[in-house]
């Protein structure tokens, strides 16, 4: 079985049709989403509208998600969220319809799946007992993956919200850290991946797909909205 694999979505809607289109050219059956499909981007509803109507996607909850569904946190790594982050929050909220909310009040945090015999599990971030993510590592190696999942029994473990890919491996388990598909961050390409099960054989490989980035610039310029230069600055240039 051919599994999509994407996460931190943010609102980009050009980028989201660009994977998907690319995911139905190489005949994927399922696509996994890691959370964040919200945040950021210029089209938090049609993101989550888009997702809504594909068959067989399975999404879990991200921290953008949280923000909706849990309240805007007054502390954001470790530091004080500023009124123009606060603000940004609100305006994605405002736009999303009562079907969308509920959709997103509909995710879990966590998700374990079976695929032909192996057992997948997905975080937006890996949690712990407490209900908050764990020790933040950009980059993790295989030790420290082992130690960010050691009280999930599954083959495969599958997360975001870094915006960094990173994959780690051994004889039991294979870790993937998915790239951000919204946030091309100097590049033209919306970021994603393909896991390949069949019977014992398990491979994933990541795609880049080219796509139209000064169209959701510019989309970003036109709205305005509040923390929307940073936006720009750190996720796209």
């Amino acid at each position: 079985m051919k599994i999509g694999l994407i996460s931190d979505v943010h609102g980009n809607i050009v980028a989201l049709e660009k994977v998907f289109n690319e995911f139905r050219r190489i005949g994927v059956e399922k696509v996994l989403c890691a959370g964040d499909i919200i945040g950021l981007g210029p089209h938090p509803e049609e993101a989550v509208q888009f997702l809504i109507n594909q068959d067989d996607v399975i999404c879990v909850r991200g921290n953008h998600e949280g923000y909706l569904l849990d309240g805007i946190p007054k502390i954001i790594h470790a530091r004080p969220m500023t009124d123009e982050e606060t603000n940004h929050h609100k305006w994605i909220h405002n736009n999303l319809s009562e079907e969308s909310k509920i959709y997103l009040n509909s995710l879990p945090k966590t998700l374990m799946i079976e695929v032909e015999n192996k057992k997948i599990f997905m975080a937006h971030y890996p949690i712990s007992k407490f209900g908050i993510y764990k020790e933040f590592i950009k980059s993790p190696n295989l030790e420290q993956s082992e130690k960010l999942f050691d009280d999930v029994d599954a083959d495969i473990c599958i997360y975001g919200h870094t915006h960094i890919f990173c994959k780690n491996e051994d004889d039991k388990k294979l870790y993937l850290n998915l790239e951000a598909l919204g946030c091309p961050i100097g590049t033209n390409f919306a970021k994603a991946g393909v896991l390949e099960i069949d019977g014992e054989k398990v491979e994933y490989g990541p795609i880049n797909i080219s796509y139209d980035v000064e169209k959701v610039k510019e989309e970003i310029k036109k709205l305005n909205y509040s923390f929307h230069e940073s936006v720009l600055r750190i996720f796209y240039e």
